[in-house]
């Protein structure tokens, strides 16, 4: 993000109140609070909930629902809308004189309140029409798909606005609509928030941040205490093989030091030396190396949970295993799980996991491993993390407030 992308003042709003859990609201809530993170100004406009209220904003106002019951059956109602159109320029005026641009979501698309649309319009302020739904192109709306005044909102492009589209489809519908140029209707997704989706609790967020595997593509788990039998020399060594191939991959090992055996503390700084050997500092991550100083590992129970929900594969190179609980909890997480060909894992996996031989060594690993991420599962994970995450999302959503602002 550029220093001339920050400080704009905002306007946001939508016909309904704000927040809302879910669709268009949802996504404007989490606009708002994205772009004040940003450095914005963003104030939020709606006629209930947490926000600038203007009641005539809201759909269920008694007058607005009124008036577009009123439209559905065909009748124009030009007094009952000026009058409204007119008082929503008199309430939001003073409201948006400040603002650099206004953001209204489907206002301009939708018959909800057609009087707010007009209103937004006789502002002035640059103004930007985000797109969600096309209600001219919507049969449950045939009532308002009418060719003149007020109705004709819906379907031609308004002068000074300029309009965005949610996706490529509705790109196209609104270009073929309103003979705009396809040049002039920029799409920018929706965006979804992995951490909060996962549940990430702050403290996860930030160890992810600290330990350097924030942004990793993939992340390979390998949830494990450090000790000689889970034989981390063969995820390391795997990593270097993956990493022409995933110049991102991180890899962490997320136990700490075995607790019955002094050979441990020999072991790590083994496993320290290879990863250097192997240049592999950056993508090779032991989280014992952040050890609290109190001694505290700083991954307890609810964190290694997080962790298997962030996580791309999780990786169990053990050649021995009593039980292998960290592969029931890649059932539960439904994360992809690469492990060693060993009795009592096939016992548990029952074929649902991706085997190499036990004495495969790490090309076997590096095999199984990319077999997992090609999978169609984890190519839509990363698909959805590399396209629609709102790290994605916000520099498209910025280049089109710059772009409006002029």
């Amino acid at each position: 993000m550029t220093n001339a992308t920050r400080g704009r003042r905002l306007a946001l709003l939508h016909y309904t109140a704000a927040p809302v859990t879910g669709g268009v609201e949802s996504v404007l809530s989490s606009q708002a609070q994205l772009l004040r993170e940003a450095g914005h100004d963003v104030l939020m406009i709606a006629g209930r909930g947490d926000a600038r209220l203007v009641p005539e904003v809201d759909s269920r106002h008694r007058e607005v629902e009124q008036l577009a019951e009123r439209l559905a059956a065909g009748d124009g109602a030009q007094d009952a809308f000026e009058g409204l159109r007119a008082r929503l320029v008199e309430r939001l005026e003073p409201l948006v004189a400040d603002r650099d641009l206004v953001i209204a979501h489907n206002v301009l698309t939708m018959p909800f309140n057609l009087p707010l649309a007009a209103a937004l319009v006789d502002l002035g302020t640059p103004l930007v029409a985000w797109t969600h739904d096309l209600a001219w192109l919507n049969p449950r709306y045939l009532a308002y798909q009418r060719h003149h005044w007020p109705w004709s909102l819906l379907s031609q492009a308004q002068p000074g606005v300029r309009y965005v589209a949610i996706s490529r489809v509705r790109q196209r519908e609104l270009v073929e609509l309103m003979r705009l140029p396809p040049h002039e209707v920029p799409v920018v997704p929706n965006g979804v928030s992995p951490a909060t989706f996962w549940g990430l609790s702050p403290e996860t967020v930030e160890l992810a941040r600290q330990a350097g595997f924030e942004g990793a593509e993939p992340l390979i788990l390998v949830p494990v205490r450090i000790t000689r039998r889970k034989r981390l020399e063969l995820a390391i060594e795997a990593t270097a093989l993956l990493r022409a191939q995933y110049p991102r991959l991180r890899l962490v090992v997320s136990g700490p030091l075995g607790p019955h055996s002094v050979d441990n503390v020999a072991y790590a700084a083994e496993l320290r030396e290879l990863r250097s050997c192997l240049d592999l500092e950056d993508e090779v991550i032991l989280i014992c190396d952040l050890t609290k100083p109190n001694g505290e590992h700083p991954v307890d129970d609810r964190a290694v949970a997080e962790l298997y929900r962030m996580a791309d594969l999780i990786l169990l190179p053990s050649e021995s295993e009593g039980f292998g609980l960290p592969a029931l909890e890649a059932g539960l997480s439904q994360t992809p799980l690469v492990c060693a060909d060993i009795p009592v894992l096939r016992e548990t996996t029952h074929g649902h996991a991706w085997l190499f031989p036990a004495a495969g060594g790490a090309v076997a690993i590096a095999s199984s491993a990319r077999n997992a991420l090609g999978s169609r599962a984890a190519r839509l994970r990363r698909h959805v993390l590399r396209s629609y995450g709102w790290p994605a999302v916000m520099p498209q959503l910025e280049s089109v407030i710059e772009a409006s602002c002029g």
